[in-house]
């Protein structure tokens, strides 16, 4: 669905008239004042306007507006499929770390480390029991290092700086080997200066699907999202609302959703009218799955979660920590929505 009908559909259900949210996977509207938020490199918490200097026909303005522009149009994309070559029985991957800048909301580009040149990085995605070999290569001012989030490999590709590995220094590389296991979603991210590295980028996810599909739950659509609340603020993707991408789906479709928090805070993610039917956590299948509609999600966590899309409309989607989504000025943030078409 084109951006131009998206937000028709939206319109069209009442989403902009009828005064309700609109919250994408995978902020702030082109041309508002979105940076009040202070949704960045300086702050989480978004900025408390004197309540007697906006009126409340302000503040609806605002709102509108940030929910008309949703999705906005931003330069980049991340979470593309990584292509890799053969070398033998070996699938041969390159990431390199760059220093870029990446447009988080309409017109706002901050400072970002980047895999491939992209935030989030490109996925990995193999089989259970590939042969997998992945070539770092550092054009970054300092040195970095990769970890492997929830795979289990041999220590010394673990890509730890100074306990399993030297640190990848300007100008340098390292060549990371090991067989894809265990199936199930996972990540990727840099280890050394991780706060700030991560927080500026540095991650991505690694998807490893079981030798036998019928391992997991059946399902019709896959999306992913990656939380993140470092230096560019709260994001879903490497974006901010309004230029957050939303989930699409038909009606009746089972829609798996991959979550992980790539972060260092807590983010309890709901969706509106509908039950998630949680069925794994760090790539490990649940014993016991679940049912909720709001899902917390710690730092390091992953989880894996099927919607049956059975109700038509636009559907708010977001962070229920409501100072990382929403302020006088509207949405922001981690705030998306899943679009039911008939």
């Amino acid at each position: 669905m084109a951006v131009e009908t998206r937000r028709d559909f939206i319109k069209a259900a009442g989403l902009v008239t009828g005064g309700l949210m609109v919250l994408g996977i995978t902020g702030c509207a082109t041309g508002t004042k979105q940076d009040s938020h202070d949704n960045d490199n300086t702050s989480h918490t978004p900025s408390t306007t004197d309540p007697g200097s906006m009126d409340w026909q302000e503040m609806d303005r605002h709102h509108r507006e940030g929910i008309e522009a949703f999705p906005a149009a931003t330069e980049g994309k991340g979470n593309q499929l990584l292509p890799y070559t053969m070398d033998g029985d070996v699938k041969v991957f390159e990431l390199t770390c760059t220093e870029i800048e990446w447009e988080t909301q309409p017109g706002k580009k901050v400072r970002a480390m980047a895999y491939n040149g992209t935030v989030p990085g490109p996925v990995i995605r193999v089989t259970e029991g590939d042969k997998v070999r992945i070539i770092v290569k550092n054009e970054m001012k300092e040195s970095t290092a990769v970890h492997w989030h929830g795979l289990r490999l041999p220590n010394n590709m673990d890509g730890v700086p100074f306990i399993t590995q030297d640190p990848i220094p300007p100008g340098g590389s390292f060549t990371y080997e090991f067989v894809a296991k265990p199936a199930g979603t996972h990540m990727y991210h840099s280890h050394h200066n991780s706060t700030e590295q991560v927080g500026l980028g540095l991650l991505g996810a690694f998807i490893i699907d079981p030798k036998d599909p019928a391992a997991e739950p059946a399902y019709d659509r896959e999306y992913l999202i990656v939380l993140n609340d470092g230096t560019h603020g709260y994001t879903i993707n490497g974006k901010s609302f309004p230029a957050t991408e939303p989930l699409v789906a038909k009606k009746g479709e089972r829609v798996r959703i991959r979550f992980m928090n790539q972060g260092v805070m807590y983010h309890p993610m709901h969706l509106h009218g509908f039950a998630f039917e949680v069925f794994a956590r760090d790539g490990y299948p649940l014993p016991q799955p679940f049912l909720c509609d709001t899902l917390s999600i710690a730092p390091g966590e992953r989880w894996d979660a099927i919607v049956v899309a059975d109700e038509p409309g636009v559907w708010a989607f977001h962070c229920h920590i409501l100072s990382h989504a929403e302020s006088r000025m509207g949405m922001y943030g981690m705030v998306t929505a899943l679009i039911v078409e008939e």
